[in-house]
């Protein structure tokens, strides 16, 4: 299928953010400047957590130096403090574009209290910037939390890596341990230099991890304790607070076997194989003789100063633009701005006239004042300079200045002037949010928020989708005290017929239900209209008040609104009309933050398709399991809905972490397309979680001199309370603007990359799963697939197209979201024990065009532990290679066995059978191989089963050993049965190896 692809896209900032990554970080000289960490405003003042910020990101400056091999370090940074820390003006200086919802870095208390773990909020794959960082007072104020993160400075650096690189961790808390391609169990870290122990430890007390005898790695509890001396430099993202390590894995330390996030995510590369490949260090040398020491100034935010700039020109009078802006203006003054803000009101067409300089909103009549002033009629010619002008010189009134201030810029014309004020508009330290009303306004309109960080909207002259009226509700404060904000619970409307109804329900959930409003709309005849609370209380049209100008009745919920399921019914008396309902509310307690959706667009380059994220959270705490539509208001034709889906799969990159995604692959035409998104969530469904990725490790603690100092456990989490019913609940919000110029070349979507192959050994088979992708990313059905095996992973990863190929010329793609499945018998691959194998695959479309490649799924033969008739446990789990080496190194063994014989052990001498093959390691390799460094640290026998024809030369079966000295080896022997297809009888030998420096007693 071929659709419309969008270059050079003008994307607007969408709910709280330009995009995901709406911060202003600059690289200028190699010093990143323009670094913002906010203090949320539930946090009381305290000097030190100021002084503990500057001493981190100052001693992180000269980490993240060394780190990038003396390329770049933070020089410019701010720190904006709450409205209500009392602090010397002298000290403090105004904001300008900054706020606390475009922060790199929040200081903020977490809604539950599950530890002080670090993390950054990522959304998007590989090598693109996240959302925030995220640390909690504690965290910056406790010294003692150094032992279970590492210094301060350093988890920094380890989540600017996340932030600013899109790079990912490289432990696995879900696998922490896994079998290499060698045989070996291996912590899951970078780099396998990364020397340590294994152990269950319960408070003081640490024992050897118990081993699953189905899996070979080790059950529950079991940690990887490093060594706190280590000769490893790397890797910052696996453990940064170890004190040697201070580099990146690189292509030479990177562990690619390892089941962590960055190989998934990032295609098997290195950590600093994508930071150097950024955009920050493409056209980057490293600086010469610069000061590593930061600038810090501080910032204080105010109550919000903000100017309505309104177009009345000619053309607002068509399709009642003018009325509609009145309506949604007034819901705006009425229901959304905070109270102790300052608006001031501008309206413009051929030139501009100041309404209502700034005035304090204190109570309702302030607000009903203001309404009074909002335009009724238009005429003239479009003057967008002249507004924005004006609007400046309302702004001056509080303080004589603009900094920190905002505008909201409405108009629904062109104007061939408005780059003139461009250059003001960018030195003025204002924010302006723009409102493009209908198909025709002006196309630069867009740039005016994006070079001041404003918000953008659209609305077309479609009344049901209520753009207009979204667009207003939007417009919360960004000052990140959101007990204060609106929250709109609905926003809905279709054309009703004569006598007939408007029907549904709203519910109002037990984090918020202050300041409710209901708001319902209409074209031409009064509807009869009827809500009903929980308890059964009716409101009815003399409860409302009634605007028969603007055709608007409002209610005014008193007090604190019943928790539950609001129900009305809207009758339509006369000739068929649009009609709309709107509510609003505001927390219900300040101490408890409302369950909120923040919605994103975003496009990684551009040839890549745009992709929707909706973030819902309770606090900072993930919601999983609720419904997520988006609502795509087109220039013209009927709106577009998309579920999104927190699955990781398709668009979403991580699955259950409150972040719903899809692709946006329905750009047909030029214009603008507006955004909202509606969220229900039900009760007994929907469910809190921890935020799980991107986050600093917490380590379990240290091994020293062969001794385990274990650190405190990690704070549990009490799933009780994440399972704590949050109830049926309904959110709205409005989602930007995407614009889409004339030009825009047509172009073709491949399928999207599958993301979740895998590979299981079924006896002699091997089982395939995967989710199907769509024709065009994550919509239709692929057309078919091409699928390869290795015994090298990254052979796949990089000449996937001399692989071994899959024959699947008998499947036929499924559509996208069905799960596939295929069995196979490997051609010319031999399935024993030890063997690995590696499965990558793509899809193709109707032309032909292919996806990104696959993860690599690795299948593995293990055969568990079996009981020997004699009551002795054999495993089989090294492979016939190295097995055959290993005997190599019995040879080595023989002598120091045979003067430590004791009289009733008997020592033999390898048969000529048993010699080394051409092309094996030598005994002594094999020997060293075994004794990696996370197996020195155990005590246990490794025992390998081999088998091999019977020699009329065969040992005596062993019937006593009692010890084992270093290096030294004994071999067991008992006689098998006949295999078919075999010469003679065959006979199996166990090779038990002592791997530890100590004795052992059997």
């Amino acid at each position: 299928m071929v659709l419309q692809k969008t270059f050079g896209l003008l994307f607007g900032c969408l709910l709280c953010t330009c995009n995901i990554n709406c911060s202003g970080v600059k690289l200028v000289n190699n010093g990143y400047t323009d670094i913002v960490i906010a203090i949320n405003p539930g946090i009381q003042y305290n000097d030190n957590l100021i002084d503990n910020i500057k001493e981190m990101v100052t001693e992180a400056s000269s980490y993240l130096h060394r780190a990038t091999k003396q390329q770049v370090y933070f020089s410019d940074v701010k720190i904006l403090l709450p409205l209500n820390w009392g602090i010397n003006s002298s000290l403090v200086q105004r904001p300008t574009t900054q706020s606390y919802e475009k922060a790199d870095v929040l200081i903020a208390e977490p809604y539950r209290k599950y530890g002080d773990d670090p993390y950054t909020l990522q959304y998007g794959g590989c090598g693109e910037k996240g959302r925030y960082i995220h640390f909690t007072p504690n965290f910056i104020l406790n010294n003692s939390l150094t032992a279970v993160y590492g210094s301060k400075d350093r988890v920094l650096v380890h989540e600017w890596a996340h932030l600013q690189w899109g790079v990912f961790d490289e432990y696995n808390h879900l696998v922490p341990f896994y079998i290499s391609n060698a045989g070996i169990r291996e912590a899951t870290r970078c780099s396998k230099e990364i020397k340590g122990k294994p152990a269950d430890c319960t408070g003081s007390s640490c024992s050897p991890c118990h081993i699953d005898a189905n899996t070979g790695l080790p059950n529950g509890d079991c940690n990887f304790f490093p060594e706190k001396g280590q000769s490893s430099s790397s890797s910052i993202m696996y453990l940064q607070g170890l004190s040697n390590v201070a580099e990146f894995c690189d292509n030479k330390t990177h562990n690619p076997d390892a089941p962590n996030m960055q190989n998934k995510m990032c295609n098997y590369r290195s950590t600093w194989d994508v930071i150097s490949k950024s955009e920050d260090f493409r056209n980057n040398t490293p600086g010469h003789n610069v000061s590593l020491m930061p600038t810090f100034t501080l910032l204080q935010a105010k109550d919000r100063v903000l100017c309505l700039v309104l177009d009345v020109s000619e053309s607002m009078h068509q399709e009642k633009r003018i009325i509609r802006l009145q309506k949604a203006a007034t819901i705006f003054l009425l229901q959304i701005i905070e109270e102790q803000s300052q608006v001031g009101i501008v309206t413009f067409s051929s030139g501009a006239i100041i309404k209502s300089h700034l005035k304090p909103i204190e109570g309702d009549t302030v607000r009903n004042e203001l309404i009074q002033l909002l335009p009724t009629s238009a005429g003239g010619g479009t003057n967008i300079c002249a507004g924005v002008q004006s609007g400046f010189e309302v702004l001056r009134g509080d303080d004589g200045a603009t900094s920190g201030d905002e505008i909201v810029l409405l108009t629904d014309g062109e104007d061939g002037g408005i780059r003139n004020c461009f250059p003001e508009v960018e030195k003025s330290g204002a924010v302006i949010h723009t409102i493009a009303l209908g198909p025709s306004a002006a196309r630069e309109l867009e740039q005016l928020s994006t070079m001041t960080g404003g918000l953008q909207f659209a609305a077309t002259d479609n009344v049901t989708t209520n753009g207009l009226i979204d667009a207003f509700t939007g417009l919360v404060s960004a000052n990140g005290d959101i007990s204060q904000q609106s929250i709109q619970l609905e926003s809905s409307g279709k054309r009703i017929d004569k006598d007939s109804w408007l029907n549904g329900t709203v519910v109002i959930d037990k984090t918020v239900g202050n300041d409710t409003f209901f708001v319902v709309t209409w074209e031409n005849q009064t509807p009869t209209i009827s809500v009903q609370d929980p308890s059964g209380k009716m409101y009815n049209n003399s409860d409302f008040k009634i605007d028969l100008t603007l055709h608007t009745a409002r209610i005014k919920i008193k007090g604190t609104a019943q928790t539950g399921t609001w129900l009305y019914r809207i009758l339509n008396p006369g000739t068929e009309q649009f009609i709309t309902i709107m509510v609003t509310s505001r927390a219900a307690d300040e101490n408890v933050p409302p369950i909120t959706v923040n919605a994103y667009i975003a496009q990684k380059d551009s040839t890549s398709p745009m992709i929707i994220y909706a973030e819902v959270s309770h606090g900072f705490l993930p919601v999983l399991f609720a419904k997520v539509t988006a609502i795509i208001e087109r220039p013209t034709g009927s709106p577009v809905e998309q579920d999104l889906t927190d699955d990781g799969l398709g668009a979403d990159m991580n699955r259950h972490d409150g972040v719903y995604s899809k692709y946006f692959l329905h750009v047909n035409e030029v214009g603008r397309y507006n955004l909202k998104v509606h969220v229900q969530g039900k009760e007994g469904m929907t469910r809190m979680a921890i935020r799980r990725g991107g986050r600093a490790l917490y380590i379990p603690g240290y091994t020293e001199n062969g001794n385990i100092q274990a650190n405190p456990p990690r704070p549990p989490v009490n799933e009780e309370d994440l399972d704590a019913k949050l109830g049926d609940f309904s959110r709205v919000k409005s989602g930007g603007v995407i614009s889409v110029p004339v030009g825009t070349p047509i172009v073709d979507f491949p399928p999207c990359k599958i993301t979740d192959l895998q590979a299981t050994i079924v006896k002699d088979k091997v089982k395939l799963e995967w989710t199907a992708p769509g024709e065009d990313y994550d919509q239709g059905t692929a057309s078919r697939y091409e699928m390869r095996m290795s015994d090298n992973l990254l052979q796949l990863r990089d000449n996937f197209a001399i692989a071994a190929l899959v024959n699947l010329d008998n499947l036929n793609p499924r559509p996208y979201g069905s799960r596939e499945t295929v069995t196979i018998v490997p051609e010319n691959t031999e399935l024993h024990n030890g063997t690995t194998v590696y499965f990558a695959l793509r899809a193709y479309d109707k032309v032909n065009a292919y996806s990104e490649l696959s993860n690599v799924a690795k299948a593995s033969v293990f055969v568990p532990l079996i009981e020997h008739p004699n009551g002795i446990n054999i495993s089989m789990i090294v492979m016939i290679v190295a097995i055959v080496a290993i005997i190599v190194c019995l040879i080595a063994g023989i002598t120091t066995c045979t003067v430590h014989r004791k009289s009733q052990r008997k020592i033999f001498d390898t048969p000529a059978h048993n010699r080394r093959q051409p092309g094996l390691p030598t005994g002594t390799q094999v020997c060293q191989h075994l004794l990696s460094p996370m197996e020195e640290t155990e005590l246990e026998i490794i025992e390998a089963v081999i088998t091999e024809p019977l020699s009329s030369g065969r040992a005596e079966t062993i019937e006593d050993h009692q010890e084992l000295h270093p290096g030294q080896a004994v071999v067991e022997e008992q006689e098998l049965e006949e295999e078919e297809g075999s010469e003679g009888r065959r006979h199996s030998t166990v090779i038990r190896f002592h791997t530890h420096s100590h004795q052992l007693r059997h």
